[in-house]
């Protein structure tokens, strides 16, 4: 009888395993870019270098007049585009991984003037449609957004586990761009404006400068139910994108480890605070919106054909 509740025990744990630790589709990781602008010395107007300012990531959407081709668009938080004076940031560029050396390479691709924003002043969100490049990279299809449908049929809700993939400042890469992935769950959803004015939806993770415009991507347990336990396929889609951070800003203690000479080392006590997202609902509004559409077959830009379709 032991025994058999042993063996009981180890099939449980290692389903649970199965369950709650099964790794992420690293592959959404090369859909993520870098929006970096120079930094000129003044004394000499030379560049100094590229400096990093936020993530974005890059889709592949479908319109119904050209089902076989997806039409390519930047996608980034709004805000990143703007000094912290409200001042429009007059250059910025596209880090990628170059195709042929897999080293960083920032792009000259971006024009300010090709931004669009949606209607609603209250959503932190920017698009840009883009041309095909040299870089390895990956589309994210709009084919896997989460939709409303989704939510209702397997009840996603509060609990349910999401991840986000964007630059971690500290160590964004060095040869090439390395995105950093974060995790969490669903805390808030509401469709009320908060109290900054935006539209929101809370994640119960951890954030920094330079995520926002990363991806939020549903990686929720296919049991819907606490009392179940099922090993299997992960629901997976684009949840959201990154906007900001609401926590209190309450400064770093400084402990003293021992009763020595050593200095002080600083140990952060502050809250994590939670992760405020715009749903991908607002993102649909904002492809879809006349004012994009009409000015992309202005353009006359020319949607690539993904792989397999």
């Amino acid at each position: 009888m032991q025994r058999l509740i042993c063996i009981f025990l180890v099939i449980f744990i290692g389903l649970a395993m199965v369950s709650y630790a099964e790794p992420i589709p690293e592959d959404v990781l090369k859909c993520i870019a870098y929006l970096t602008t120079p930094i000129i010395d003044n004394t000499n107007g030379i560049k100094v270098f590229n400096k990093p300012i936020g993530t974005g990531f890059i889709i592949g959407y479908s319109y119904p007049w050209d089902n076989n081709y997806k039409y390519m668009f930047l996608v980034t938080a709004k805000h990143v585009l703007f000094h912290d004076n409200g001042a429009r940031i007059d250059k910025i560029l596209l880090r990628m991984n170059d195709k042929i050396t897999n080293k960083i390479e920032d792009y000259e691709i971006i024009s300010n003037n090709m931004w669009f924003f949606h209607p609603d002043k209250a959503v932190d969100l920017a698009i840009q449609p883009l041309i095909p490049i040299r870089a390895n990279f990956l589309v994210f299809p709009s084919n896997e957004f989460v939709t409303e449908n989704m939510i209702g049929k397997h009840k996603i809700g509060l609990g349910d586990d999401v991840f986000y993939a964007g630059m971690l400042p500290y160590y964004s890469g060095i040869d090439r761009i390395i995105p950093i992935a974060r995790f969490g769950r669903i805390a808030l959803v509401t469709e009320e404006k908060t109290a900054d004015g935006n539209y929101y939806y809370f994640i119960d993770a951890g954030n920094m400068p330079g995520h926002s415009g990363a991806p939020v991507f549903l990686w929720a347990t296919p049991s819907r139910s606490s009392s179940q336990l099922v090993a299997g396929g992960r629901i997976f889609g684009l949840y959201g994108i990154v906007s900001g951070l609401i926590e209190w800003g309450k400064p770093l203690k400084f402990i003293l480890p021992k009763s020595t000479a050593v200095p002080p080392v600083p140990i952060d006590y502050r809250p994590s605070g939670v992760t405020a997202i715009v749903p991908v609902r607002y993102l649909n509004e904002l492809l879809n919106d006349q004012n994009v559409i009409s000015n992309i077959k202005k353009m006359n830009i020319n949607g690539f054909k993904l792989s397999g379709t």
